[in-house]
C-alpha cells in the first residue's frame, strides 16, 4: 500500500520525465531552423568574388585589335607636263597682211537687184583701215561707207586672224546697221575667200567675203549673198592708196 510520500515522489519523477520528453522534441524541431537561419560559410575565393569590383576589368584583358594602316595617298607615275609655249604669230598670215597695210579710198559698186527687187547698181565712196594688231596675231580693220541717195551712211570693223590647227585665216566683223559675220578661208598666193554666216541687217545669211591683192597699190574686195542654191554679187570694192 502506498503512502502519500509515495505517490508525491512518483508524480514528481513523471513530471520530470515529461518536461525532458518535451525539451528534446522542442530541441530537435528548433535544430533545422536554426541550420537554415545560421549564415553561409565563406570561402577565400567567394570572398574575391564578393569584394571584386564589377567596373574593373577582367585580369587578362583582351588586346584591341590591330588597326588597319591606311595607305599613304600615291603619287602620280608622271608629273603633269608644262604648259605648252604660246604659238608665235603667223608668217603665212603675216607675210598675206603686207599687201594689205595701210589707208585705202575704195570705189564701192553695188549689184542691180542688190539693195530691193529693181533696185539699180548704184555707187559709193568707201575709206578702208588696216594695221597689224596683238603683235601679229591678227589684223584690225575699219570701214566708213559714205551715204547715197539710195543708202545710209554705214561704219563698220573686221579682223582677220589665223587658225594654226586648220591652217585658215579667220574673219569676224561687225557694222553699224545690225551685220555681223563670221567665218574663215584658206589663203592663197594673193587672195583669200572666207565662208561666212552671220546676220545682214538682222536677217541670218551666209556671205562669202574675197580680199585680193592686185597691186603694189591696189586691192580688191567683194561680197557675195546666198540665195537658193547659188551665191549673189551684193558689193564689189576697188581701193588704191
Amino acid at each position: 500500500m502506498m503512502t502519500n510520500g509515495t505517490i508525491l515522489a512518483l508524480f514528481l519523477a513523471l513530471a520530470v520525465v515529461w518536461n525532458g520528453s518535451v525539451a528534446m522534441a522542442e530541441s530537435s524541431a528548433a535544430k533545422p531552423a536554426a541550420k537554415a537561419a545560421s549564415p553561409v560559410k565563406t570561402t577565400p575565393a567567394t570572398k574575391a568574388a564578393d569584394s571584386a569590383d564589377p567596373f574593373e576589368g577582367s585580369s587578362n584583358p583582351t588586346k584591341p585589335a590591330a588597326r588597319t594602316a591606311v595607305p599613304a595617298p600615291s603619287k602620280p607615275e608622271t608629273m603633269p607636263a608644262a604648259p605648252a609655249a604660246p604659238d608665235a604669230p603667223s608668217k603665212e598670215l603675216e607675210a598675206f597682211m603686207k599687201a594689205f597695210e595701210g589707208n585705202w579710198k575704195c570705189d564701192t559698186k553695188f549689184a542691180a537687184g542688190s539693195l530691193g527687187p529693181g533696185s539699180q547698181s548704184p555707187s559709193a565712196k568707201t575709206e578702208v583701215t588696216i594695221k597689224k594688231q596683238f603683235g601679229g596675231y591678227s589684223w584690225h580693220g575699219e570701214f566708213k561707207l559714205a551715204k547715197t541717195a539710195t543708202t545710209a551712211a554705214t561704219s563698220g570693223v573686221f579682223q582677220i586672224g589665223y587658225a594654226a590647227s586648220t591652217k585658215q585665216a579667220t574673219f569676224l566683223s561687225y557694222d553699224s546697221v545690225g551685220s555681223a559675220m563670221m567665218g574663215a578661208g584658206t589663203l592663197a598666193s594673193d587672195s583669200v575667200t572666207f565662208a561666212e554666216e552671220g546676220f545682214l541687217k538682222g536677217a541670218g545669211v551666209k556671205v562669202r567675203e574675197t580680199l585680193a591683192a592686185r597691186g603694189p597699190r591696189k586691192i580688191y574686195h567683194k561680197v557675195e549673198i546666198e540665195q537658193g542654191n547659188r551665191y549673189q554679187t551684193l558689193a564689189e570694192d576697188t581701193c588704191s592708196k
